[in-house]
């Protein structure tokens, strides 16, 4: 009668006898040493073997289930598993919740993102909504997930997912955390996804959104960046009201309180207004005086702040040279 044996390697598994595992040669251990458990050695030792027979069968399936338990970042183990899925024509709703498991440990792996978007492409539209829904279940559980905002972003594109619907989510994830980047990105996104960056009346929502979440926090560097895109094709000296509105914000709060987004976005109209020569030598002199600020309330980029200040005379030089041309 045989023993059932109750050791967890592949080596000790009788239903594994047929395959010879393959084991790191001495050259590769000498190149790069590196601490790994018994079981870990073991399992990629058959799947080393799987590799060369090219064997795509139920057990390997199991085995590669092991191997990015192992190690999920590899990416020969999950490809090899997209070989295996697509041969054996798996069911992809199963892989599907298997990911959702591998996502929720592992969240920040790309490997395991690369491999949920093979299979919903290959499921196609019907599981667009399922996407978000996962998406946002994982950006609440941490909101500035690259991964997961990507992986939005690409079921937007990939699905024509309504713009309202993802405007209104990207806004929710705002009001939880109003400095969070990737949500503005992600708005951003959508406009320019969507076409609506050319939508005068769409922007001026956004640049009114945008102007609430600094007076609520002046100090808040991503909703500074998020206006300045919205105004980067135009200019921001086109914009009468966004001008009023940070030389407003400007002159009501105090000179030790004024947070430096406020006195860099100051000083980069300033430096519109040279190049445009509109009053250059008295917008050159206020860059040069914001500058000055910057340098003693944003140490850290004085050497910036040097260079920029040097730029603006540079530009009015320039300015007043072609004025002498004419």
């Amino acid at each position: 009668m045989n023993e059932i044996s109750s050791s967890p390697l592949y080596k000790d598994n009788a239903d594994w006898k047929d395959v010879t595992p393959i084991y790191p040669g001495k050259d590769e251990e000498v190149a790069v040493k590196i601490a790994v458990t018994e079981d870990f050695i073991d399992a990629f030792a058959y799947f080393r073997a799987v590799l060369i027979k090219k064997e795509k069968s139920p057990r390997v399936m199991t085995l590669l289930e092991d191997c990015i338990r192992l190690n999920p970042a590899n990416y020969t183990v999950w490809q090899y598993r997209r070989l295996c899925l697509t041969e054996l024509g798996c069911d992809l709703k199963k892989e599907m919740r298997y990911l959702d498991e591998i996502i929720e440990e592992s969240s920040k792996n790309y490997q395991v993102w690369h491999h949920r978007r093979f299979i919903v492409e290959l499921i196609g539209e019907s599981v667009a909504q399922g996407e978000l829904s996962f998406c946002e279940k994982i950006i609440q559980d941490e909101e500035k997930n690259y991964h997961a905002w990507q992986h939005r972003q690409w079921v937007a594109r990939t699905f024509k997912v309504p713009l309202d619907a993802e405007l209104s989510f990207a806004l929710k994830m705002l009001l939880i955390d109003s400095r969070n980047n990737s949500a503005y990105n992600y708005r951003y996104f959508l406009l320019t996804l969507h076409d609506k960056i050319e939508d005068k009346s769409m922007i001026d929502i956004e640049i009114n959104l945008a102007k609430q979440f600094i007076r609520n926090i002046p100090n808040n560097e991503s909703a500074w960046n998020y206006l300045t895109g919205l105004l980067i094709n135009d200019g921001i000296t086109a914009n009468c009201d966004v001008v009023s509105f940070v030389e407003d914000l400007y002159d009501t709060t105090p000179e030790k309180k004024r947070s430096p987004f406020l006195l860099a976005f100051i000083a980069d109209i300033m430096l519109e207004n040279i190049e445009n020569q509109v009053k250059a030598d008295e917008s050159a002199e206020r860059a040069k005086q914001l500058y000055s600020e910057l340098q003693k309330s944003d140490p850290v980029r004085v050497n910036y702040y040097k260079h920029q200040s040097l730029l603006a005379q540079t530009m009015l030089v320039k300015s007043q040279t072609k004025v002498a041309a004419k």
